[in-house]
């Protein structure tokens, strides 16, 4: 892995427009389960007598209001999960000017908790949620110190700022994300399978120098990738900040 890690460390050391794409490994070593991974958050979903994707859906969010609130609010709300070393690691080098932000897969908010501010999250997010029919907003601590269900505003009912099942992903997030993956001269990829589309498909459009796949498993993409590290991310990450 060393000579992996010091390929790295050169290519980032020599990159001023970094862009990151991170899916649920990322989120793993903060406790976060990988949603369908044996025993993940998919399985776990299972268990509520539903298919994950019903739950996760406009369907479901239409047939049972305050079903769906009760599903989120046990399943969905991460009051205890904390960024990891690798949100951190993402952030310092968008404030050091290296980074051009993070694209990411996952709606746990974390890289925003980390401190990165340029962040395209492609399937929303859990830390933000809105009245389905007034639309006033409110913040994810906010709905857990109040345990709220419905809108203070109006009555109706709030759910999380997320793309669910049914739902087009956000034109202007999907833009952005573009813009950033063209621009990039260093694309590094963490922790996604980069299967699930259409999100998976926008690697392709990196034109850059530096394609970099850091993923535990195989990935359709490391054929075009110019390094490929299938270790750990978080020992990976945690070896290069110590060498640097």
């Amino acid at each position: 892995m060393n000579r992996n890690i010091e390929q790295l460390k050169d290519i980032i050391n020599n990159s001023s427009r970094i862009t990151f794409f991170t899916g649920a490994g990322v989120s793993v070593a903060s406790g976060v389960p990988d949603f369908r991974s044996m025993g993940g958050l998919f399985d776990e979903i299972s268990k509520e007598g539903y298919s994950p994707e019903y739950l996760l859906s406009t369907n479901y969010l239409q047939d049972d209001p305050e079903g769906f609130v009760d599903f989120y609010h046990k399943r969905l709300l991460l009051a205890d999960k904390q960024p990891n070393t690798i949100h951190h690691w993402i952030a310092q080098l968008e404030k050091d000017h290296q980074s051009l932000g993070v694209i990411t897969q996952n709606i746990d908010g974390l890289h925003s908790d980390a401190g990165s501010l340029n962040v395209d999250e492609l399937h929303g997010t859990l830390n933000q949620f809105y009245c389905v029919d007034c639309f006033n907003e409110y913040s994810k601590t906010y709905v857990m110190e109040h345990h709220l269900r419905h809108c203070e505003s109006c009555g109706s009912i709030i759910r999380p700022d997320i793309v669910l099942y049914g739902e087009m992903l956000n034109q202007n997030t999907i833009f952005n994300a573009i813009n950033k993956i063209e621009t990039a001269d260093t694309l590094i990829v963490l922790g996604s399978s980069l299967v699930v589309q259409p999100a998976a498909g926008l690697i392709s459009n990196f034109k850059g120098q530096n394609l970099i796949i850091i993923n535990r498993d195989a990935t359709p993409y490391d054929h075009n990738a110019d390094l490929v590290i299938n270790e750990d991310m978080v020992s990976v990450i945690s070896t290069l900040n110590h060498e640097s």
